[in-house]
């Protein structure tokens, strides 16, 4: 029999297990808790005691457990008790207490996948996030972090590959690149000789280097960029109880919406952040200047996060504006979304319905290539692992399209648990593109105390092309 009639047979046999898994949890989980009491909510339950009478004695650090200590700690312990070193005094006057820490985290997982148009792939792949941290003080530090196993592209993840349809074979992307390195701190901290009283508006926080930059929840940006950041807290203004105000100029490492490197772009961004009495809003505006042709962009973002009654709910606007022809670095259109969530009574369970509307080709002012696209913070279904050739689930990009994604997240085991349960959808209002739908269920469970186990799976019905589906177990290891 040839490979691609076992493949078929593989993939055949596959989709009909992960069908039939999925009918059954989704079966339970949705229709239990309307027709069997007491199996909502499917998490953990604790009644909500009155307050105690006796007086209960705090325990001492011994008996709360151990603290878990990093790869190399030189100087004060990170969440450590005891003394703090009491450093020396810099010739402009700050006190420096000088602590080094290294940590970092280990992925490693073996993940199948299906997307309906390729051949079922499977592979092994590794990720190491290591940072290095130097503390100098409360504010000021200097972070250095490298990803010595991958190349920050979804092909290049150290591993194996599993199956004839991917080159099968081990293939190692072991470097040295530095992913993140950046200063920040705080004028007033820094240079408190310039303010003994404190009385002038020295207390602005900076932030120089290759950093992350992340707003209206990635939808907007989500990218690691070579920046300068000024970020101005406690603005007080009638009504309002604290503005933040950020301005950002990013000069190089601007990934653009198809998550390729434009050294040529310079971005200018204000970030607004203040807080209402009944909720917190953001209004973030953006410039992109490109030396390329059809590629300088506007971008613009308002969220409003309030509770309404027992809901917590957020609702955002992000908007895109292309100087010339749509591309594939920036597009014009709007991205409307709205994020509704609710806790069940005597638990600490996630009820969640999430929606967006995208009109026009709403594009990110910039991406790394691995997270995938603005819709990942609205369902796991849309959210890229960011490990490996295993994408998002569902397309998380907007181009004229509308969706939802509804889940469930139970707990046990104090947190040691979660059970996460979706269904997601996404339209084409166009009718030039598929209509999607799609299941999936992603469950962890803390083995030890630096170690997770992770189990995912989706099925997915597509429109004009196979059903897909896949599964991934991961291993995390933090050091």
């Amino acid at each position: 029999m040839s490979v691609n009639r076992l493949n078929g047979s593989r993939s055949g046999s596959l989709g009909k297990i992960c069908k039939l898994i999925f009918v059954g949890i989704f079966t339970l989980a949705i229709t239990a808790p309307a027709f069997a009491e007491g199996l909502y909510p499917l998490g953990h339950t604790e009644g909500i005691p009155r307050f105690s009478d006796e007086h209960i004695q705090l325990r001492p650090p011994s008996d709360t457990g151990t603290r878990p200590p990093l790869i190399t700690e030189t100087g004060d312990l990170f969440l450590g008790v005891g003394n703090l070193y009491e450093g020396f005094t810099t010739p402009w006057g700050a006190v420096w207490q000088p602590q080094l820490w290294l940590f970092g985290t280990m992925r490693s997982s073996l993940q199948m996948f299906d997307n309906g148009v390729a051949d079922t792939a499977s592979e092994w792949s590794n990720r190491f996030d290591f940072y290095a941290n130097l503390q100098l003080t409360g504010t000021e530090k200097i972070l250095l972090g490298i990803r010595p196993l991958d190349l920050n592209r979804q092909n290049r993840f150290s591993g194996t590959a599993l199956n004839d349809s991917r080159d099968g074979g081990g293939t190692q992307y072991f470097n040295l690149n530095i992913r993140t390195l950046f200063f920040e701190g705080d004028f007033g901290s820094l240079f408190p000789g310039l303010d003994p009283g404190g009385y002038t508006w020295l207390d602005y926080g900076f932030s120089v280097g290759r950093q992350l930059l992340q707003f209206q929840e990635g939808i907007l940006i989500n990218d690691e960029v070579d920046a300068l950041g000024l970020v101005r807290n406690n603005i007080r203004l009638p009504g309002v109880a604290n503005l933040r105000s950020s301005f950002v100029w990013g000069w190089n490492e601007v990934n653009r919406s198809n998550g390729v490197v434009n050294d040529s772009s310079n971005m200018f961004g204000l970030f607004n952040s203040w807080d209402m009495q009944k909720s917190s809003m953001n209004l973030d505006l953006v410039l992109v200047a490109d030396n390329a042709e059809d590629g300088d962009g506007f971008y613009l973002g308002y969220s409003t996060i309030q509770r309404i009654g027992h809901y917590n709910t957020a609702f955002r606007i992000n908007t895109s504006f292309a100087e010339g022809e749509d591309n594939a670095k920036v597009g014009t259109g709007i991205l409307l979304s709205s994020e509704v969530s609710w806790t069940p009574q005597s638990s600490d369970d996630i009820v969640y319905v999430n929606t967006f509307v995208a009109s026009g080709n709403f594009t990110q002012v910039g991406r790394e290539p691995v997270v995938g696209g603005p819709l990942g913070a609205l369902g796991i279904l849309f959210a890229s692992p960011s490990l490996g050739n295993f994408a998002a689930e569902l397309n998380p990009f907007t181009d004229d399209v509308a969706g939802f994604a509804m889940g469930y997240e139970a707990f046990w085991m104090n947190h040691r648990r979660s059970l996460t349960l979706e269904i997601a959808g996404r339209k084409d209002t166009d009718g030039g593109g598929f209509d999607d739908m799609a299941v999936g269920f992603e469950y962890r469970h803390r083995l030890w105390q630096r170690v997770q186990w992770q189990l995912d799976a989706h099925y997915s019905l597509q429109e004009r092309r196979r059903d897909g589906y896949g599964m991934r177990s991961e291993l995390l290891y933090q050091f």
